[in-house]
């Protein structure tokens, strides 16, 4: 159970608040022993005697007392709900804040529907955690103890049915927390599994409906949600004989105490005065019904305590899980003018062969506009991945201005790279809001030029609300070329030094194509742009163009007619594209 305790460490800055939930806790449960030793007084002591106003007297201490723990039983809930909702929603933004810090290959290998359980459904078992910790994690124990010694105190006689009840409880809640860990183990990895399902359909309504595939996507949930039911059933099936085996035992425990009561009743043994001792042996009983509600509260807690430890552990193993792209201790920042050179760059997403990248060598130069081309899976997009860090190479370096990649300080690094995704991840939000993630201080100019330069300008003064256009979660109301034209300005207005399109205009016209190249052109400053397209018309107007070969190999670095008598893969594209056929027009 030493997960749950790694995460016990987030109450700790409400110490005052756990303090006052321990000592109204205590208070309750001091009120709820007193009271049946205030019985005995009552029943064996002031009515056999007549003593009518010790009874009232007495009677008056009770009323006060239950008034008295019913104010710290609310004080004791309140206090508890504060410290277990503080304590989660820090515990909720450690999470999220490492799940920021985690590279790709940590995201990949961990898998993002984890990662969603993880931030959610883990962390709400360990606030019901938090929660049971000051209501009951340490009631319990206390009515136990303080229960055991007034009933000891009270009669030794009736304790001896204690010899049955308690060793009967104590082993079914072991047998029950044997079965249910594993169990629940389970039921976290299918709940993983229904999220990354339900992630995947969320994320891809138009390729379903496109491909009618609603029926296999509908029947592959079914699977995965009957495949959760049954893991679930199971471990709430070994749940299920809890309730009614600690009630068993609960019940037996008050048989065993009527039956022993009466024995030694019958015996002579508890009499005062030639009275039977009813008030003792009621508040035998009450004060054994609390040591039975005790261990109740204990099963439960420890039935809780299994669950939450799996979603703990599973918390914890973000938290441990090592980064494998991490920041150097004093790294560089230099302002950067965007020469990259790749010196024999290999790269793989296995840890084994799966080579993506083999071998790549070559050099561009500051301002340079490089277009990147080849096959489906040849390695274009982690080409440009590896610049600014989002991968670390296998083999080989990447450097920048004669920097190794690896020397940079990422955030400064990043911040002089503006990367276009070529499905265009937008946010919900004001179009300024999506916008200003390039450059957090963006004046109304900066926006202006932005959009300008990525031909969203006319479309926002369109717009009533200009800038404060709200965009609906991943940009439902926008058009593809719209969302891919939010991420150009993004990534645009931050002037950044490298500019990165991975395919970032395949979902715009030709002609706004061809007007956004020459928006870059026209900057007042130069970035170094590598462009990632699969128009041979697009990339054969820039500088040069890298062609890469299904093997993630190199088949070309030059120009676009340099490349058609070098190179067999960009020939074969041009021609399949352009109609060369054995003869070509370098004019085209």
């Amino acid at each position: 159970m030493r997960d749950i305790f790694g995460v016990i460490g987030y109450i700790k800055p409400f110490k005052f608040y756990v303090l006052i939930a321990a000592l109204t806790m205590f208070v309750q449960v001091f009120v709820s022993f007193y009271i049946p030793f205030l019985i005995i007084d009552i029943i064996d002591v002031a009515l056999p005697a007549g003593d009518f106003n010790s009874v009232l007297h007495t009677g008056g201490i009770m009323l006060a007392l239950a008034f008295f723990g019913i104010v710290s039983g609310i004080i004791n809930t309140y206090t508890s709900q504060k410290v277990s909702q503080y304590a989660t929603a820090n515990l909720r933004l450690d999470v999220f804040k490492r799940i920021q810090t985690l590279s790709f290959k940590n995201v990949d290998d961990l898998k993002q529907s984890r990662l969603i359980t993880n931030a959610t459904n883990d962390v709400m078992r360990v606030e019901m955690f938090f929660t049971m910790m000051l209501r009951i994690v340490l009631r319990a124990p206390l009515m136990m103890m303080v229960g055991v010694f007034l009933a000891l105190r009270t009669s030794i006689l009736l304790s001896q049915v204690f010899y049955v009840t308690l060793p009967l409880l104590i082993i079914s809640i072991l047998i029950i927390m044997y079965f249910a860990y594993p169990r629940f183990k389970k039921v976290q990895k299918a709940l993983d599994e229904l999220n990354n399902v339900a992630l995947e359909n969320a994320n891809a309504p138009q390729v379903i409906k496109s491909f009618v595939s609603q029926d296999y996507e509908t029947n592959r949930y079914e699977n995965t949600n009957e495949n959760y039911r049954k893991v679930n059933t199971a471990a709430e099936t070994v749940m299920a004989f809890a309730d009614p085996v600690i009630n068993f035992i609960f019940n037996l425990g008050l048989a065993g105490i009527l039956i022993v009561g009466t024995y030694y009743l019958t015996q002579g043994q508890l009499m005062q005065n030639g009275v039977p001792q009813v008030g003792l042996i009621m508040a035998f009983n009450s004060y054994s019904m609390q040591i039975l509600i005790g261990l109740m509260m204990f099963a439960m807690v420890m039935i809780f305590l299994s669950r939450a430890n799996v979603s703990a552990a599973r918390i914890n193993e973000i938290f441990n899980t090592t980064i494998d792209l991490t920041n150097p201790v004093k790294g560089q920042q230099p302002t950067i003018a965007g020469r990259i050179m790749f010196d024999d760059v290999s790269f793989g997403y296995g840890e084994n062969g799966n080579w993506v990248l083999k071998d790549v060598k070559l050099t561009i130069n500051p301002g340079e506009k490089i277009g990147v081309i080849g096959s489906t899976g040849s390695g274009k997009s982690t080409f440009v991945y590896l610049i600014p860090r989002l991968y670390d190479v296998k083999r080989g370096r990447i450097l920048i201005d004669e920097i190794n990649v690896k020397d940079f300080d990422i955030p400064s690094l990043r911040e002089q790279v503006g990367f276009v995704t070529q499905n265009a991840n937008i946010f919900s939000g004001s179009m300024a809001t999506n916008m200003m993630q390039g450059l957090k201080d963006a004046d109304i100019n900066a926006l202006d030029k932005a959009s300008k330069s990525a031909l969203l300008y006319d479309f926002i003064q369109e717009k009533a609300d200009g800038y404060n256009y709200l965009i609906r979660p991943k940009g439902t109301n926008l058009s593809g070329g719209q969302k891919q034209r939010l991420s150009i300005a993004r990534a645009m207005i931050k002037k950044p030094k490298i500019l990165i399109f991975d395919d970032a205009t395949s979902a715009v016209d030709a002609a706004s194509e061809q007007k956004i190249l020459q928006h870059i052109d026209a900057l007042d400053y130069q970035p170094t742009l590598l462009l990632i397209s699969q128009k041979v018309a697009t990339v054969k107007k820039l500088d040069k163009i890298l062609v890469f070969a299904n093997d993630g190999k190199v088949d070309g670095f030059g120009t676009h007619d340099d490349l058609l008598k070098t190179s067999q893969v960009y020939r074969e594209i041009a021609n399949s594209q352009l109609g060369l056929g054995g003869a070509y027009d370098v004019q085209n």
